[in-house]
């Protein structure tokens, strides 16, 4: 038996049901006028796997910590994750898993520092068999403290020593390496990071680590480069890039996923060894033994030159997981308003809204619009004479249980301001040639210009958006721009005189900063969403009730729905969170009609939801009405291995738990089509051993959980799960079957 120490941070979840039900209930009333949409109580009495945590998934726990002496490991867990270090390998992490994800272990290899000496010899820190590995508590947070000496493949000590600490926070890790190199020193390559990961972690997306220099756009958006790298696939081509990325996202689709980000100070990946970009390389590519995907980032490689290093080095990174909770979402409906030249939303409006299940609501008016030069200019307070008509609608919300956000511009500041006029220089983003960007929405209209986090514009930022929560009735915040961005004024980096060219910078860190404390400012149960399209990222995701994505960036649908397959990966992403996917970025204006059921249907297929709320949402919503509450259930997505379809064009979702499962059918042609049908309960979320009843819901089909049904046919079984039932589905459609 072996001798654990349990250090003494585990915490019982606890709280009051009362309390948790309490901000809810509204919502529960509210989706069963229309379709019972649900989505609010946890699920209890599941018999194959532990009950939810009582906190919401986007509140940060403490970290239950163990040291086990005997097996030399030391294990970091929370209810959604779990990261183990070994403590003979140079304490580095062997191991990352979702306790609601597939993979049993998202590594196939530790997550190690690598280092080519001047003749080329591979050192590292999992050779060290007895680091010094030190561990305290800083609040919610625990801090991991590894010293290593780096050794070669048969243990040989090097004079190279790294100290890596890692800061375990809700949703990351924020690891800082710093290497130790003697006087003199000359090495071929410097890689803070070599793994191989799980091969189900196949698509991926990366930011570019280009700049001006490399003729990137002034102002780059740098929006993630998307690709597949599937063992199986050999066409799949591996990536390689002497730019070290600023970021890379790695998922299984629709089930979990890894990310790794640099931080805020881009130099120390840039320039710090070689003086100039493109002195890197970044390799993701096929590994035979072990099996997986090979990831090695390094800052400096050469292939056979050594070039000196500096007697310290050090790398700020992070690694990040979706926090999931492997319950189902039910379909996110959500609407916008502003003052609208005066004709603010009516209360007999908002009343309607609520009846047909929209859930939130937000204030999105931060362009003159209506030439009326009334609209809420990015960090302006108060932006309206009638800011009375404005807490109506609020309140109007609250009574019909719609919750509340207001837009904020996390990147845009408008010049009328004051605080632009007296910091927007100090505060802007800028380009090389040291100007600032203005984003015009038409000519002479402006939206705002944009500003870096990584200066003062965060706790100007802050204050803006603590000042309108004070002053209204709000349930939380939107964010636009949610996303970290290339900047090159000087002011915001350490040398901070202004006359020192920037070496390049993004606002990373401060990104992080503003969700946690977001976070904390909206509470618990408050309302956080944000809109962060072709760059999804999960550490700042994890602190998010919504995301909004695809407004951009991706092929315009015209005459035919794309298959299923072919739809962006921030689609649905990992399945961690509600999604709204935005139909007019997407929809050609001039597509037909039936394209924008056929958008709501894939992404019901997806498990999101059609952002905002469309009318071919609220049609289909019914559809779900026998479901009752969707946390009851797993949800798996058009990928599922439990229903086999005949025809390419139709395809398949589950909603599963214990006892009953629900299979959602859809048909993406106009005509109605006759498709062989077969179920495999042994692949469903939660398997179904001898399965007695199969039955086509109708929208008169009572509640999931009675015994008895009114208004579906009964299905024969027996074909269902052998060779297969012939179903035939409608054109532009779906249809529900009910197993129990």
């Amino acid at each position: 038996m072996s001798m654990t120490s349990m250090i003494l941070l585990d915490r019982s979840f606890r709280c009051d049901t009362h309390d948790q039900r309490r901000g809810t209930c509204d919502a529960i009333v509210r989706m069963a006028r229309l379709c019972a949409l649900v989505c609010c109580l946890p699920a209890t009495g599941w018999s194959d796997e532990p009950a939810a945590p009582p906190v919401p998934r986007t509140w940060p726990q403490p970290y239950t910590v163990v040291r086990d002496e005997a097996a030399q490991t030391l294990t970091l867990s929370t209810p959604y994750y779990t990261v183990e270090q070994d403590l003979q390998r140079g304490g580095a992490i062997t191991r990352i898993a979702l306790t609601h994800g597939r993979a049993a272990n998202l590594l196939q290899q530790p997550v190690a520092m690598r280092l080519r000496d001047e003749s080329g010899a591979a050192l590292t820190d999992v050779q060290d068999s007895a680091p010094t590995v030190t561990h305290r508590r800083d609040g919610l947070n625990e801090v991991v403290t590894v010293e290593s000496v780096l050794r070669d493949e048969t243990g040989n000590e090097s004079a190279f020593r790294v100290r890596t600490t890692l800061q375990y926070r809700w949703g990351y890790i924020k690891i800082r390496r710093e290497l130790f190199a003697p006087a003199g020193s000359r090495v071929r390559e410097v890689c803070p990071l070599q793994t191989v990961l799980a091969p189900s972690l196949c698509e991926y997306g990366y930011r570019e680590g280009t700049s001006e220099v490399e003729q990137a756009p002034p102002f780059s958006f740098g929006s993630n480069r998307w690709g597949r790298l599937r063992l199986d696939t050999p066409a799949d081509p591996a990536l390689q890039t002497q730019y070290v990325p600023r970021s890379m996202i790695f998922v299984d689709p629709g089930v979990e996923g890894l990310e790794w980000f640099v931080g805020s100070d881009l130099s120390q990946w840039e320039f710090g060894l070689t003086g100039h970009r493109g002195g890197g390389r970044c390799v993701l590519d096929r590994s035979a033994s072990p099996s997986g995907l090979a990831l090695s980032i390094a800052p400096l490689w050469s292939p056979d030159e050594a070039l000196p290093l500096p007697a310290t080095c050090i790398f700020d990174c992070y690694l990040a997981v979706p926090v999931r909770d492997g319950r189902a979402h039910a379909p996110w409906v959500h609407r916008t308003f502003n003052r609208n030249r005066g004709e603010w939303v009516s209360t007999e409006q908002i009343r309607s809204w609520a009846e047909q299940g929209v859930q939130t609501i937000h204030c999105h008016n931060d362009g003159d619009y209506y030439d009326d030069g009334l609209f809420w200019r990015d960090g302006s307070y108060p932006p309206y004479p009638d800011m009375d008509h404005y807490d109506q609608v609020l309140n109007d919300c609250r009574a019909a249980g719609i919750r509340t956000a207001t837009y904020f511009s996390n990147k845009e500041l408008h010049p009328s301001t004051q605080e632009f006029q007296e910091q927007g220089e100090a505060w802007g983003r800028k380009n090389r040639a040291g100007a600032l960007q203005h984003n015009f929405y038409k000519p002479g209209h402006e939206f705002g210009a944009q500003m870096c986090l990584r200066s003062g514009w965060l706790e100007f930022l802050k204050l803006s958006i603590d000042r309108v929560l004070k002053n209204h009735p709000l349930d939380g915040v939107y964010y636009d721009w949610n996303v970290a961005l290339y900047c090159e004024n000087p002011l915001h980096e350490p040398h901070r005189d202004g006359q020192t060219s920037a070496t390049g910078h993004w606002d990373m860190d401060e990104m992080l900063d503003l969700m946690e404390w977001t976070r904390q400012r909206v509470g618990r149960d408050g309302l956080v969403i944000i809109h962060n399209t072709t760059v999804p990222v999960f550490a700042l995701e994890n602190f998010a009730d919504y995301v909004v994505a695809t407004e951009w960036g991706y092929k315009k649908w015209t005459d035919r729905a794309p298959d299923l397959q072919d739809l962006p990966l921030e689609t649905s992403l990992a399945g961690a969170i509600p999604r709204g996917v935005i139909s007019y970025g997407v929809l050609d204006r001039n597509a037909p009609r039936r394209l924008h059921r056929l958008f709501a249907i894939e992404a019901f297929l997806n498990g999101v939801t059609p952002w905002p709320a469309s009318n071919e949402t609220f049609e289909l919503l019914p559809l779900f009405q026998p479901l009752g509450e969707f946390e009851q259930y797993r949800f798996a997505d058009w990928r599922n291995q439990a229903v086999t379809l005949s025809d390419a064009r139709c395809a398949s979702a589950v909603y599963s738990r214990p006892g009953t499962a629900y299979l959602l059918l859809a048909n993406l042609e106009p005509d109605p089509r006759e498709v062989t049908c077969v179920l495999h309960p042994d692949q469903l979320p939660h398997p179904l051993a001898s399965p007695q009843h199969a039955i086509r819901m109708t929208a008169n089909t009572v509640d999931a959980a009675s015994a008895d049904h009114d208004g579906g046919p009964s299905l024969d079984l027996q074909q269902l799960t052998g060779d297969g039932l012939k179903i035939t589905l409608p054109g532009d459609d779906a249809i529900l079957i009910q197993i129990r």
